[in-house]
Formats: C-alpha cells, sequence, structure tokens
C-alpha cells in the first residue's frame, strides 16, 4: 500500500486537529474536522460513500506502526494505493466495477483516523472561518 497527502487539497495545517462532527445522511458523508490553534475549520464531504469507518487513536498508531516514518504529520486528508479495504470493496462487489476507480479516502486528526472508499469520486472540502 501506498499512501500520499491527497493532491485535490492545497495547505492542509498540519497539527492540532480535532473531529468536530461526522455525519452520514442521505447517501452524504460529511466530517468537520477544527484545529485548536486557528480560526479556520474544514468540512470534506464525499457523495455515496461505498465504505467508512471511524477508529480511534490506538488503531492510528497500530496502522502507522507498519512504515517506517511518519506518515501522517502532513496534513488531514491522504489517498491510499493498492490498499486492502479497496480490494475488500471490490471483492464485496462481486468484481462487477473497475478496480481501478475505488478510490480509499483517509482523514485523520490526532484522536481519529477514518478510512473513506468511493468508487470514481473525489470529496469536496470547503474552508470555514470558526
Amino acid at each position: 500500500m501506498n499512501i500520499e497527502l491527497w493532491k485535490g487539497s492545497n495547505d492542509q495545517p498540519k497539527q492540532d486537529r480535532f473531529l468536530a462532527s461526522l455525519n452520514y445522511s442521505h447517501g452524504l458523508l460529511t466530517a468537520q474536522i477544527e484545529y485548536r490553534k486557528l480560526d479556520q475549520s474544514y468540512l470534506i464531504a464525499f457523495r455515496t460513500p461505498h465504505y467508512f469507518r471511524v477508529m480511534d487513536e490506538g488503531d492510528l498508531l497500530k496502522f502507522q506502526s507498519q512504515f517506517d516514518t511518519p506518515v501522517f504529520a502532513d496534513g488531514f486528508i491522504y489517498q491510499a494505493y493498492d490498499s486492502e479495504l479497496i480490494n475488500y470493496c471490490f471483492n464485496e462487489k462481486h468484481e462487477i466495477f473497475e478496480k481501478d476507480k475505488f478510490n480509499h479516502f483517509i482523514l485523520v486528526t490526532d484522536d481519529e483516523f477514518i478510512d473513506v472508499i468511493t468508487y470514481d469520486d473525489q470529496p469536496t472540502i470547503v474552508a470555514i472561518d470558526v
């Protein structure tokens, strides 16, 4: 698996971030990430995600332990390539979708870790002054 800072978002602040809200309704998943030392937050929206899960700091530390260097130090949204979750979703859909169109996004705060799998779709991010 390869993980990179998502290229669709510029100038992501790095530390002191927390999950202010997470909502899933009518096929729309939204997460609001706020920063303790900034007057700004980010609303991230995913249309019709195929899969999502929320894990805590312990799961995040366990996940990061498989890499030689800190993976999630440069921002709050990443994209994973060739992940086990993409393979899982591809197999669960009985291989009727094109595997290379599945996208695995990872939202990271200081305490949470959120995996989101979409199909042929990118998230929308809006900066909000708080």
